[in-house]
């Protein structure tokens, strides 16, 4: 997360460290429902009232308009690995991610917001326009000193919109 290594290969390197089979993330997952930041949801709100599209699942986003790393699994549930199709599997891929939804939904300006090294990727030429650290759940020194804007919390955001 810090971009010493390349993505597709610290991905690929947890995966295999403890290989997860699809009973595991869905046990894993029903136990440990996930958890939005303090704040998110009135975020997305406020950001919604302004005509803007922020992107997650939890928030009743379309699922076309999700990219995210998929985990594959075979016929009795077993992890196979994970699908390096999908852009943001590698180094780089979320800045494709961007140009692709920038392309497609035809938006002048795009903002990333994230924690960590392949987020800020995504403000190479062609991508997002700035990128905002979110250091509420994770700070990174290197990643928050290249970002445009640093918060460790959403009502940072929320009051800029006010």
């Amino acid at each position: 997360m810090g971009g010493s290594v390349p993505f597709e290969e610290a991905l690929a390197a947890r995966l295999s460290l403890f290989k997860p089979s699809l009973a595991q993330v869905q046990d894993f997952l029903e136990k440990r429902p996930p958890r939005n930041s303090p704040g998110i949801e009135e975020l997305v709100k406020k950001l919604k009232a302004r005509n803007t599209n922020p992107v997650s699942s939890i928030l009743e986003i379309p699922e076309e308009n999700i990219f995210a790393n998929k985990l594959l699994f075979g016929n009795t549930g077993e992890f196979m690995g994970f699908d390096t199709n999908e852009p943001t599997s590698r180094s780089g891929g979320k800045a494709t991610a961007v140009q692709q939804i920038r392309k497609v939904k035809g938006y002048k300006a795009l903002v990333m917001i994230g924690d960590g090294a392949t987020d800020l990727e995504a403000r190479k030429p062609g991508g997002a326009d700035m990128f905002i650290c979110y250091a509420g759940v994770q700070f990174r020194e290197d990643v928050a000193a290249k970002a445009n804007w640093l918060v460790f919390s959403f009502r940072d955001l929320i009051n800029a919109l006010e």
